[in-house]
């Protein structure tokens, strides 16, 4: 006799978050496996590709809620913009035309994303949501 098949996951969620390895965005939020779009960039910039990426995922996917999530000790908060210019300069041999800013406060750069966020007309903010996850502790403090 077979199981009966799991009920589906309802996909409403979509996340913008950091790149980081330690960073698990369906685990640390508590979603279930198929209940969200991850976007992972860089420092969890909004980016003309989040937003086209977060616009899609309403747009075909129908998804409404947005949670943008930052966290504590980022690589990203290491140098300076000029730094940060350099290293990929000398690594490449190519100035970088894209912008390199470090993250300094990761809870400043989600209130940054919540407003970027809300001035975009291709995306509906109705669903915002902010987040810093503690790479140390765990903890997840909600930003507003």
């Amino acid at each position: 006799m077979s199981q009966p098949a799991t009920p589906p996951v309802e996909l409403d969620t979509s996340v913008l978050t950091c790149m980081d390895h330690r960073i698990d965005p369906v685990a640390i939020l508590g979603l279930a496996e198929g209940q969200a779009h991850v976007f992972r960039n860089a420092g969890g910039y909004v980016t003309e590709d989040a937003i086209r990426s977060l616009c899609l995922s309403q747009q075909l996917a129908d998804t409404e809620r947005i949670l943008v999530m930052h966290h504590t000790n980022c690589k990203a908060s290491e140098d300076t913009a000029e730094g940060y210019r350099a290293l990929v300069e000398a690594g490449t041999g190519t100035s970088p035309t894209w912008d390199v800013q470090p993250v300094i406060d990761p809870y400043e750069r989600v209130r940054a994303a919540l407003g970027q966020l809300r001035q975009s007309t291709l995306v509906n903010t109705a669903r915002l949501e902010g987040y810093v996850y503690d790479v140390d502790d765990g903890s997840l403090t909600p930003v507003s």
